[in-house]
């Protein structure tokens, strides 16, 4: 609107234009993607049966296997230890039990087993040869178990090593056999026969007195554990000659940078050099020290005179030439122990290596010592017994597939609500435009004027449709002043979006409020606003006052509503554009703005057509209708920019045909049609 039609226009486009820079945008990533995949229920739901046909189809394919478990005690005579002794007594504890662990799946073991009478008695052993057809669809042939007695020792063993699992309970001497299989029979047999053979040939040895061997390793582990042990201490000479090297050097670093900033006799320059001095000191003692051990000496005789010589040069010497003096001296007594240290360390590790090797092989050979202090017996407190029923596998796999397929559902329902630019709730249009959104309008057969309009106000007036064109007015009021926001723009970013329908019903809200309306029909395109008003077809509108062919007077016509007055757009105009580029338009808003509260325009479509662009410039508030499910997202962000560039003022958006509890079909939209005309040549014929 100009200056001479409106003096607050200015300050209306001010006030909305800060309050839509200040108007919080709710921008939680993923929510609304989130909320639209919900709303895709039924893909969740169809992605989850299909899952829990999975699932069955993998069970008619791959065998329920059920788990049989078989428990053995390892008991160990041991004195009452405390302290370290007891810690050490615990360590070779836990190494009994690993050693027993690996004598159970021990190559030796596993083939006495498959030899012995339980398991060549057992008929169903092996599975049937694996296939994509289900059992059900499969002869008793293709069906059939291979016996025990069929197959190879070796063949038996390699079975075993896939169905085996051994393991430790947590805080005990207890040791769980557990042997996975397709029938609950053979499962157990092979568990029980696996213990009683173990425990048998145990104590068979034991009985024998088979302890040399033991002991050869036990002596063998003794020396590897003395070698280890000196080569650590020899490390521990070295410990505090290299913590004073590392701290050399890093005061070495900082006395370079205060001989370059400070002269000599700078008290902070004094300080550092003295600390520095002192760990020269310190350090070369420390050298000294580790010098003079009986196992380091041979190695420090080949720099010993060479430091001593430099050590007392240093003495002797002032300034630059005590300096190099020092230094190096410094970096070979580094040197040298940095060299010595990596050579003890890498001893240790080898030492290390050797005594675990020493340890691995007592582990694995068949023995045990005779000595009464670490005698161990072995007994079997619990046989087989199944720990998971086929019929709770069969659950666990149903449950699990059509969680599976659930998610994977909800998974494919977010990527098409990601790919999908459509606009869906509230949230997705404030998000896409940074614009508030005014109302949020259901979708509702209550809205239909197929036999002339009636506002929904006055139709329902209880309804949550009345309710949401009652928030509509409220937001509009709460721009401003009346005076700053007398003339409203209602558009759209497509065709389509209800618009037309909003208009009237924003217009009857202003008007049953005691406010002198007007509703201005501007799609001088496609007006639609005579298929809600019939008695305004034929007559004389906008297009004729602006082509000077009637007055306001002759196009201004009552409605229904007391204080609510309707201006068609009239006949079609060639030419829409020129028509608002004129004067003409701004005249009639002159005339019209001191007889009425409000002026609702209802124009076109933005993106089709620049009508509405036009008109923005003139209008105090432009607010845009989307429709959910309708509207891209990059159509309405079109829009909105072309608005802006053309100096609109944006006040909000209004959401339109918001899914709810009510049923129906919106039939204010049904009649609009795709926006384009035959005469115009934009967006194809009307269907």
């Amino acid at each position: 609107m100009s200056r001479e039609i409106d003096p607050f226009a200015d300050e209306a486009r001010e006030h909305l234009d800060t309050k839509n820079d200040e108007a919080p945008v709710n921008n939680r990533l993923g929510m609304s993607n989130v909320r639209q995949a919900l709303g895709r229920w039924w893909v969740m739901l169809v992605f989850g049966i299909l899952g829990y046909c999975g699932a069955l189809y993998y069970m008619s394919i791959v065998p329920t296997t059920v788990e049989a478990v078989a428990v053995l005690e390892v008991e160990t005579k041991q004195d009452q230890l405390i302290g370290a002794e007891f810690q050490q007594e615990q360590l070779e504890l836990e190494m009994q039990l690993a050693t027993t662990m690996s004598k159970l799946l021990s190559p030796s073991i596993l083939s006495q087993v498959a030899e012995s009478p339980e398991v060549q008695a057992l008929t169903e052993f092996k599975a049937p040869d694996f296939s994509y057809k289900p059992r059900y669809m499969r002869s008793d042939e293709e069906l059939e178990y291979t016996a025990a007695s069929e197959l190879e020792i070796s063949e038996i063993v390699k079975s075993f090593t896939g169905w085996l699992d051994i393991g430790m309970r947590p805080g005990t001497t207890l040791l769980e056999v557990k042997v996975r299989h397709e029938k609950p029979e053979t499962a157990r047999v092979i568990a029980d026969t696996l213990l009683r053979v173990f425990v048998e040939k145990e104590e068979g040895l034991v009985a024998s007195g088979s302890s040399d061997a033991f002991k050869i390793l036990q002596n063998e582990a003794d020396g590897a554990k003395d070698k280890l042990e000196a080569a650590e201490t020899a490390v521990q000479v070295y410990v505090t000659a290299i913590r004073l090297s590392e701290q050399i050097q890093e005061k070495r670093s900082e006395i370079v940078t205060l001989r370059q900033r400070y002269k000599s006799k700078h008290p902070q320059r004094i300080q550092e050099e003295a600390i520095y001095v002192d760990l020269l000191k310190r350090f070369s003692r420390e050298i000294k020290r580790s010098a003079s051990v009986r196992s380091e000496k041979p190695y420090w005789l080949q720099f010993t005179e060479q430091l001593d010589e430099l050590e007392a040069l240093a003495q002797q010497s002032e300034g630059e030439e005590a300096y190099q003096a020092v230094d190096e001296w410094l970096s070979i007594a580094q040197n040298a122990l940095n060299s010595r240290a990596n050579l003890l360390q890498k001893n240790v590790e080898q030492n290390s290596t050797m005594y675990a090797n020493i340890l691995q092989r007592m582990t694995e050979i068949d023995v045990y010592s005779s000595d009464d202090k670490n005698l161990t017996k072995l007994k079997i407190i619990e046989p087989a017994f199944i720990g998971t029923e086929i019929e709770s596998v069969r659950l666990k796999y149903l449950a699990v597939g059509s969680f599976l397929g659930a998610a994977a559902g909800f998974g494919i329902a977010f990527l098409l609500s990601v790919i999908d630019y459509k606009i869906y709730d509230v949230r997705s249009a404030e998000e896409a435009t940074g614009l508030t959104c005014l109302a949020a309008i259901p979708a509702s057969n209550k809205f239909g004027r197929k036999k002339g309009w009636e506002t929904v106000l006055k139709s329902d007036p209880h309804s949550s449709n009345s309710e949401a064109v009652r928030n509509l007015r409220a937001s509009v009021i709460l721009f401003g002043k009346k005076e700053r926001n007398k003339i409203l723009l209602v558009t759209s970013a497509i065709p389509g979006e209800g618009k037309t329908t909003i208009s009237a019903e924003l217009a009857s809200a202003f008007a049953l409020n005691k406010e002198r309306t007007l509703l201005v029909d501007m799609d001088l395109r496609r007006p639609k606003l005579t298929e809600s008003f019939p008695q305004l077809k034929g007559k004389k509108g906008v297009v004729e006052v602006l082509a000077g062919q009637a007055t306001l007077e002759e196009v201004i016509h009552d409605t229904d509503i007391p204080e609510m007055k309707v201006l068609a757009s009239g006949n079609r105009a060639p030419n829409p554009s020129e028509l608002l580029h004129e004067g003409e338009f701004v005249e009639i808003l002159e005339q019209l703005s001191p007889r009425f509260d409000r002026i609702i325009l209802d124009s076109a479509p933005v993106l089709p057509v620049a009508d509405s662009r036009l008109l923005a410039k003139h209008a105090q508030a432009v607010i845009m209708v989307v429709r959910t499910r309708k509207t891209p997202i990059g159509a309405m962000v079109r829009a909105r920019d072309l608005l802006n560039f053309a100096g609109a003022r944006l006040g909000g958006v209004v959401v339109n045909g918001m899914r709810s509890n009510d049923r129906g079909n919106y039939g204010g939209y049904r009649g609009y049609g795709e926006y384009g005309a035959e005469d115009y040549g934009y967006y194809g014929n009307e269907k």
